[in-house]
């Protein structure tokens, strides 16, 4: 859909959300650590899309959806660590893991998404953007208020952290 229905148009709002919800929440489920942020903070971005429609000044509705997505899932983290450091005093930790203690494929993938939260989210963004939601370069650096050739570098040094931190890693 490459038009932003009109406030009142449920059907076209529905068809809107049917076709861009999976993509969002495989996005946020990949940037948030917990599921259900990840489902609430989807919905979320479409009730906000809904509300500020009056807004968008035009151009792809696909990206303008994606960056209301990532600006709550950023909200979301950044209030997560705060409450986190604020009752614990400590900052959260991703447990450390080995792809050769894991002969299980969900165990690896768990690493390595494990390995995608702990890249600055700089980096995280756009190589969840490109690599797992499929936008381009383009799309992503629309989404992300950078220019597509910002959005490759990023992808490119977040892959070379990934692969530095895998290297000597054997299956």
């Amino acid at each position: 859909m490459s038009l932003l229905p009109a406030k009142d148009d449920q059907a076209g709002w529905r068809q809107l959300f049917d076709e861009w919800n999976p993509r969002i929440r495989g996005y946020l489920h990949r940037m948030l650590p917990d599921s259900a942020d990840a489902e609430e903070v989807a919905a979320e971005a479409f009730a906000t899309a809904w509300r500020t429609s009056d807004r968008f000044t035009g151009g792809n509705v696909s990206t303008w959806l994606f960056g209301i997505a990532i600006n709550l899932a950023r909200n979301r983290r950044r209030s997560w660590l705060r409450r986190l450091a604020r009752f614990t005093g400590l900052t959260p930790e991703i447990p450390e893991g080995s792809v050769e203690d894991s002969a299980d494929v969900d165990e690896r993938a768990a690493l390595v998404r494990a390995a995608v939260q702990r890249l600055p989210e700089g980096l995280r963004e756009p190589l969840i953007l490109t690599a797992y939601s499929g936008m381009s370069h383009q799309e992503a650096g629309e989404a992300l208020g950078l220019t597509a050739k910002a959005v490759e570098r990023r992808v490119a040094s977040a892959r070379e952290k990934l692969r530095t931190e895998f290297s000597g890693r054997q299956d």
